[in-house]
């Protein structure tokens, strides 16, 4: 019932603890008011001794739990803790038993308010903790009610003036309660406030560097953007003019310099091919990738996607193959996208294969009945591992990051495939095995309805 762990416990336990000295004068006024009462100092004091020992006892004990570290004895001095407050508060509604028995009218009129101020004051410093709470507030809830049972007598002092000032007593102490705990829920209601304004502006603040990150970001993006198609009107003069070049020293016999031009070609195109992944990405990025559907002749796209490739690959010593499905031969989806996408898993495949076998396979499946379009690469090349598998369509991230690493790029290209085939409402799964050879996957609905293509450019 009571989790002697719990933060609430311990912030009762320490509300406890500083309210002694409190609940020593409220105590006292009520001392002075049941000698009154009862016409007897002596039971009013004698009374006033065991709810103060017992109280400092309690308070003890209380800070003994609290400064306990030790989880088996936290939970020792916690139980000593709750039956010292619990002993505290049964012998302090003891005597509103007895007033209520013997004092006459004004005692009961005392008794009440000492049980309600007993209750007040549990609510007030031992409301963090609700198990803690209602055990303590039994003593003074059983009080109040055998109080209604209980036979009424004349009392000693019904008739004279010390009756009158033992129920002032009584109110007094009561109204203290009572004023402490609204000004203690003042003071806790206006720090909710403060703190419910304090988290209001944080988040408004929070709200407000989000957006300027989002701001800068797509205004890099866009700066990206325009510097790299700045870039690739330069650079394709430079292969124009080098192809050309290699093509006249190869019709005049010179062909080292010829071999020369055409690493100028190879090294340009490589260039290229590094921007236009920049271009993609950041196009990406800056939300600029509108999608449009339309007519795709899967077969042609393949095929131009294979061509392209197919030099570095037999430069490689790999054989490309294809197979496409009858079935899988049209698609209407955005087929600018697919062709970056599709362009970039063979390159990663081209790049990772050396005298092996590159396959293209594409076929249409049906998952929840909806056809999707199946275009899965595979290669016989070094493969990854399983431990790396997922962070290959992190942008920016090459499985090999030494500087001396066999393999170039940026790591950007199948991040881009990842992001496209997103686009499409599709996705791209990879499964591969070290020294085996990888296989990725891209699977895109074969339709791709208006209403997906927004949500998924969005």
């Amino acid at each position: 019932m009571i989790n002697f762990q719990d933060p609430s416990m311990y912030a009762a336990a320490r509300a406890h603890v500083a309210s002694l000295r409190w609940r020593v004068a409220v105590g006292t006024l009520f001392a002075v008011g049941a000698s009154f009462v009862l016409d007897s100092f002596a039971a009013g004091f004698g009374w006033f001794l065991a709810v103060m020992l017992s109280t400092g006892f309690d308070a003890m004990l209380g800070q003994t739990y609290i400064e306990t570290r030790s989880q088996r004895e936290k939970r020792t001095s916690g139980a000593l803790f709750v039956w010292g407050v619990a002993f505290s508060i049964a012998i302090f509604s003891a005597m509103t038993l007895y007033l209520a028995a013997y004092g006459g009218g004004t005692g009961r009129i005392l008794s009440a308010l000492m049980a309600a101020s007993a209750l007040v004051s549990v609510m007030l410093f031992l409301f963090q903790a609700p198990g803690f709470m209602l055990i303590t507030a039994a003593p003074a809830t059983l009080c109040l009610l055998a109080m209604a049972f209980m036979p009424f007598q004349q009392g000693p002092a019904d008739e004279s003036w010390q009756g009158a000032v033992g129920a002032a007593c009584g109110a007094a102490g009561f109204l203290a309660y009572v004023i402490r705990a609204a000004l203690y829920n003042g003071r806790m209601v206006t720090g909710l406030k403060a703190a419910n304004q304090e988290a209001k502006e944080r988040a408004l603040e929070a709200e407000v560097k989000r957006a300027e990150a989002e701001e800068a970001n797509r205004a890099k993006s866009e700066f990206l953007a325009v510097m790299t198609h700045e870039l690739r009107t330069p650079l394709n003069a430079v292969i124009g003019y080098a192809e050309i070049i290699n093509e006249d020293l190869a019709a005049e016999g010179r062909a080292e310099l010829a071999e020369d031009a055409g690493k100028i070609t190879g090294s340009a195109r490589h260039l290229l091919g590094l921007i236009d992944q920049i271009l993609n990405l950041s196009s990406i990025d800056a939300g600029q990738e509108g999608v449009t559907p339309r007519d795709v002749d899967v077969r042609r796209l393949i095929e131009e996607a294979v061509a392209a490739c197919q030099d570095e690959a037999r430069a490689a010593g790999n054989r490309v193959s294809t197979r496409i499905g009858g079935d899988a031969e049209h698609a209407f989806t955005d087929g600018a996208k697919l062709a970056v996408c599709l362009g970039a898993l063979l390159s990663n495949a081209v790049k990772f294969t050396s005298n092996g076998l590159i396959a293209v396979t594409a076929t249409r499946d049906e998952v929840d009945g909806r056809d999707y379009l199946v275009i899965a690469v595979s290669d016989t090349g070094v493969g990854i591992g399983a431990q790396d598998l997922q962070r290959v369509f992190t942008p920016f991230t090459q499985l090999d990051g030494s500087a001396t690493r066999a393999k170039g790029g940026m790591g950007l290209g199948l991040s881009i495939a990842q992001r496209m085939a997103g686009a499409l409402g599709g996705q791209v799964k990879a499964t591969s095995e070290l020294g085996a050879g990888s296989t990725f996957t891209i699977e895109l609905p074969m339709r791709l309805g208006a209403a997906q293509a927004i949500l998924a450019a969005a």
